[in-house]
C-alpha cells in the first residue's frame, strides 16, 4: 500500500489545528499535510513535528486573498511579483519544516481575462519560480480542483493542470493527482492516472460525492491504491476527506498497521 498522510485541515476539525498534529500521531500517521502552514506560528509547528515524529509532506503557499474569494495567483496577470513571493515565503518554510513540496493553487482568472491570457501567465510564473524551488530541492506541484467546488478554477481538469507542467519544462514543477477532483469533474480517475503517472508527484484522496472518506460514495478508491502499487508510486497518499462523524471513526477502511 502506498504511504497515507494525514491531511490536518479537514481531519480531525473538532480539535484547533495545532492539536490536530498529536492526533494524527496518536492515530498512528507518521507523514501529515495542510493547507496554508503559515497561519500557523512557525516555531511551534516546528516543534510539534519533532516531538511528535512527523513529517510535514505537503503545504500551499498563500492563495492571495482568501476571504475576498481568491484561489491562488498562478493564472493571474499582474501579480506576477506577489506569486513569486509567496513561493519564496513558502520556500523558507518548506526548509525549516523539512518539506519536499509545495502546491501552488492555479487560482480563479477575473472577469475579462482570457484563457490564453491566464495560461500565459501561469505558464510564466511557473517558469520563474523553478530556480527558486530547484535551489532548494523542493517540488512545485499544480493540481486540479473541480468547479463544483470552486467555480471559474483554472485548472479545473488534469488535462489542464499537465499541460502546464509540462509547459514548464521542469523536473522542479510536477503534478498533484487529487482523485475526488478529476472523479468531481467526471472522469476516470484510474485512467487520468496512468495516463499522467510519470508527472504525478503527490495524490490525495476522497469518496464521491460528499468528499468523506473511502467507500462513503461511488469511486473505486481500493482499485485506485493498488493502481497506484501496480505502477511504483513512491510518494505520499494524503486523506484530504471530511469524515462523515469522527475521525478516528473515518479511518475504520484504513488498518492502523498501513497509516505509518
Amino acid at each position: 500500500m502506498p504511504r497515507f498522510a494525514a491531511n490536518l485541515t479537514m481531519l480531525w476539525q473538532e480539535l484547533p489545528v495545532l492539536e490536530r498534529f498529536r492526533a494524527a500521531a496518536q492515530a498512528g500517521f507518521r507523514r501529515v499535510e495542510i493547507l496554508f502552514v503559515h497561519e500557523l506560528e512557525a516555531a511551534t509547528v516546528e516543534q510539534a513535528l519533532r516531538d511528535l515524529g512527523l513529517e510535514l509532506v505537503l503545504f500551499d503557499p498563500r492563495p492571495g486573498n482568501w476571504a475576498s474569494g481568491e484561489r491562488g495567483l498562478l493564472s493571474l496577470p499582474g501579480r506576477e511579483e506577489e506569486f513569486l513571493e509567496t513561493v519564496r515565503e513558502a520556500v523558507r518554510a518548506a526548509r525549516r519544516f523539512g518539506t519536499r513540496r509545495i502546491n501552488a493553487l492555479a487560482g480563479i482568472p477575473p472577469a475579462g481575462v482570457s484563457h490564453e491570457e491566464a495560461r500565459r501567465s501561469a505558464v510564466a510564473n511557473l517558469r520563474a519560480a523553478v530556480p527558486l524551488v530547484r535551489a532548494a530541492d523542493i517540488t512545485l506541484l499544480i493540481e486540479a480542483i473541480n468547479t463544483v467546488d470552486m467555480p471559474g478554477y483554472f485548472a479545473a481538469t488534469a488535462d489542464v493542470a499537465a499541460e502546464l507542467v509540462e509547459a514548464a519544462d521542469s523536473p522542479s514543477v510536477r503534478l498533484q493527482l487529487d482523485q475526488y477532483h478529476v472523479g468531481m469533474m467526471g472522469h476516470d480517475a484510474r485512467a487520468v492516472l496512468r495516463r499522467y503517472f510519470p508527472l504525478v508527484a503527490h495524490v490525495q484522496i476522497a469518496d464521491v460525492p460528499g468528499r468523506h472518506q473511502p467507500g462513503s460514495g461511488k469511486q473505486p478508491i481500493a482499485a485506485f491504491l493498488s493502481d497506484l502499487d501496480e505502477l511504483g508510486y513512491l510518494g505520499s497518499v494524503g486523506l484530504e476527506y471530511r469524515p462523515l462523524a469522527g475521525t478516528d471513526e473515518s479511518l475504520g477502511w484504513l488498518p492502523r498497521e498501513l497509516r505509518s
